[in-house]
């Protein structure tokens, strides 16, 4: 069996798929290797590909007039990005490599004409398109509250993606920096560090070495998240 095959059969986009049906079209998808930090389109950029994470994250940002970045969405190993390109002709976003990662990739057409072949996938990936795009309208939308709750809401969708439960909670697992949050959320980093500082004290979360996170009290940050808790 194939890398490519191997890798699409745990892609949900595709669950709906025989091994051999997969094996159909399993080999024109190109595979690509990207560093840390790398874009691999951005905002504008023509969608001719359709996008699947192999090993790596991969992050989906939108930027702000003054530079900064707003996280929509985190993309992990076996989820599918880039599908708006059935929509739209260009990007509506960026994405940017959170780690070194590889991915496999199958031009636009060829996309397509999956689509046409397997009704049951032009079914699911309307499915997934809505749930990112809700996802999108909510980080939007909190661009206008305070910056305790953006900050929260953006730990709570990292812990989810990355997370994995420890002794104490749950650890983020990948190393953030100030400016790492103050980028995803759209604030200062000085607020960054001010609110992060204040999240320690309450024992919302504790910081480790390298600039990993672990989520002690998601209860409260959920609360936070939600505008439920003052800040």
């Amino acid at each position: 069996m194939s890398d490519r095959l191997a890798t699409l059969q745990h892609v949900p986009l595709f669950a709906s798929l025989s091994v051999e049906q997969l094996a159909s079209f399993a080999e024109k998808f190109r595979f690509s290797s990207f560093s840390q930090n790398t874009a691999l389109f951005v905002e504008g950029d023509p969608a001719d590909r359709l996008w699947v994470v192999q090993d790596g994250q991969i992050k989906i940002i939108k930027y702000t007039a003054e530079g900064q970045e707003n996280l929509l969405e985190v993309i992990m190993p076996g989820e599918m990005f880039g599908g708006a390109g059935i929509l739209f002709p260009i990007h509506p976003a960026t994405a940017v490599a959170m780690t070194d990662a590889t991915t496999l990739s199958l031009e636009r057409d060829a996309f397509i004409q999956l689509l046409h072949q397997f009704p049951a996938v032009s079914l699911r990936i309307i499915n997934l398109l809505g749930e990112r795009l809700r996802a999108a309208m909510n980080m939007r939308a909190l661009s206008t509250e305070h910056v305790d709750t953006r900050l929260a809401h953006i730990l709570l969708k990292l812990a989810d993606k990355i997370g994995t439960p420890t002794g104490a909670g749950t650890r983020i697992n990948m190393p953030l920096s100030r400016r790492d949050l103050a980028d995803m959320t759209g604030m200062t980093i000085e607020t960054a560090i001010r609110i992060m500082s204040k999240f320690r004290k309450e024992g919302v979360v504790r910081t480790e070495p390298g600039g990993y996170i672990v989520i002690l009290d998601r209860d409260r940050l959920t609360a936070l998240a939600e505008g439920t808790l003052a800040g």
